[in-house]
């Protein structure tokens, strides 16, 4: 069924890679795709080789942090430890990689401010030859100190005695976690306790995690470029994944595809976990299982990212299996993308991730009127409140139930202005706005005169379009120039999708479907 398109798609997908970036791109160094690939003509903009972030720029941002320090006051904040991560790669604490650019578990930063001045001191795991046979080399003091630029130490039993030393008169003991807040206490904030009881001129915690989150809200040109490379890969996994998609296909597989892309293209790892879902697992909006076999007629949605140096992007698409939208899906994800863009035009320095989301929701309120599947853009229903009450909710929440947007950086959901004060230049963040007609959302809703006659109403439209979940989510930035969407490599017009998902899959050419039956027989479901 698929083949029977595919030559016929060819000039769309021509089109659309020579719309993607300027023709003039390969002759200023941009990245090109070999020659015989079908992304041809598709290309990332003109950039120098990446570089580490550098040293000055880490420095700049703990001095930022220091102003928020009173004279006197010790910041004490520990990185990730390994331990739980079991063989799963090492992934640093976001906000203490942001002020070290240090990588490895167990590390502990120190800034004692006295008499306006700082002193900064960075412990670490000392080499160990018996565990780094094991696990790896360790950059030890020596190596921690010319990756950061920050005096390390080994963090080894003189440890204890060199923090009680810097902590001497210090009056304010600031952290990078809250001292309390869990029915248990962390490695971290027991550590924080015994300072406090051994030091009695520390009369005060202060969390300084809040100062480190709002610093985190601007990125620089480093972050962006880092995030723009995350994107790029991203954007390469989605493209190869829409050739890859097939009838028969077990969501597995395609969730393999997008992994491999994202480490064959040199991302640390993904940025969150992957979600593959076809048909009702598309209408699932975290559904990380990934092991179902897709049918003709089904949607597809993939919302992935991956992390290029720490930064995570976040794109989703949504395609049909078959390659072909049928009428129901197109209805749908023609309202999907409708309310995308109508955000998109909101999107500018000043404006709030909240305004975007009241048009985007405006959008899919009538989108969904017009299909029946609710009676108003402004309807409401009743819903089951707290503590078993019943009260109002807008009939719109049936069907789109979660927030439009959100920041990226060094994590999938990274502090952002524009949550509040308005986005800013230094600003990136998504648009996500979706519809999920799951096959039972009338079967709980509470037994009330007002939802039975709105089940009378719309059943027959829920029933039309069950199991048809769509989500759409580019990536943008906010620069002094305007809003850039990075993610135009990502095909997101139904044709585009339909041209792109035509073309031959070299990831398909060595597919072994037999051996992929045998999962039929283990499943859980």
């Amino acid at each position: 069924m698929r083949a029977l398109h595919r030559s016929a798609a060819l000039p769309a997908l021509a089109a659309l890679a020579g719309a993607v970036f300027s023709a003039s791109a390969a002759a200023q160094g941009a990245v090109a795709p070999p020659a015989e690939s079908p992304d041809r003509g598709w290309t990332m903009p003109a950039a120098p080789a990446p570089a580490p972030i550098s040293r000055e720029e880490f420095a700049a941002r703990r001095r930022a942090l220091a102003e928020q320090m009173e004279d006197g006051g010790v910041l004490f904040a520990m990185g990730r430890d390994e331990a739980g991560q079991g063989s799963a790669p090492f992934a640093q604490h976001s906000s203490f990689r942001y002020l070290t650019g240090y990588t490895e578990p167990s590390a502990v930063l120190v800034m004692a401010k006295r008499d306006g001045k700082v002193a900064e001191h960075l412990f670490v795991e000392p080499r160990d030859p018996s565990r780094e046979v094991w696990d790896g080399p360790r950059f030890g003091a020596q190596g921690a100190t010319l990756r950061t630029g920050i005096p390390a130490r080994e963090a080894d039993g003189m440890m204890a005695a060199a923090l009680d030393s810097l902590l001497q008169g210090a009056t304010t003991l600031y952290t990078l976690t809250p001292e309390q807040g869990r029915p248990y206490l962390s490695t971290e904030q027991q550590v924080i306790q015994g300072m406090r009881q051994r030091h009695a001129s520390i009369t005060r915690v202060v969390d300084l995690s809040p100062r480190v989150l709002a610093l985190r809200q601007t990125k620089t040109p480093a972050e962006l470029d880092m995030l723009r490379r995350a994107i790029f890969i991203t954007t390469l996994a989605h493209r190869e994944a829409a050739r890859a998609v097939e009838p028969g296909m077990n969501e597995f597989e395609i969730h393999a595809l997008i992994e491999g892309t994202f480490r064959r293209y040199g991302a640390e790892r993904p940025g969150f976990g992957s979600i593959v879902g076809s048909g009702p697992n598309s209408t699932t909006l975290h559904y990380r299982s990934a092991d179902r076999y897709m049918q003709p007629g089904e949607t597809l949605v993939m919302d992935i990212g991956a992390s290029f140096n720490g930064y995570t992007a976040d794109v989703t698409r949504t395609v049909p299996v078959n390659g072909r939208f049928s009428a129901e899906q197109r209805a749908i994800y023609e309202i999907v993308l409708a309310a995308q863009k109508a955000a998109e035009t909101e999107a500018r320095a000043g404006v709030t991730m909240g305004r975007l989301n009241q048009v985007a929701t405006g959008v899919i309120g009538e989108g969904l009127a017009r299909l029946g599947l609710i009676e108003s853009a402004t309807g409401v229903y009743d819903c089951a409140g707290r503590g078993g009450k019943v009260s109002e909710c807008p009939q719109v929440s049936m069907f789109y139930m979660h927030g439009l947007g959100h920041g990226i950086g060094l994590d999938v959901h990274d502090p952002e202005a524009g949550y509040t004060r308005g986005f800013a230049p230094g600003s990136a963040f998504t648009i996500e706005p979706g519809i999920y007609v799951r096959g039972d959302v009338l079967d709980y809703l509470p037994d009330t005169p007002r939802n039975r006659a709105l089940i009378q109403r719309i059943r027959p439209a829920v029933q039309r379009y069950r199991d048809i979940g769509v989500r759409i989510e580019d990536d943008y930035f906010v620069t002094e120039a305007g809003v850039e969407r990075v993610t135009a490599g990502a095909p997101r017009e139904v044709a585009e999708i339909e041209a792109l998902m035509a073309q031959e899959s070299f990831w398909n050419r060595e597919r072994r479907p037999e051996v992929v039956e045998w999962y039929r027989g283990v499943s859980p479901r």
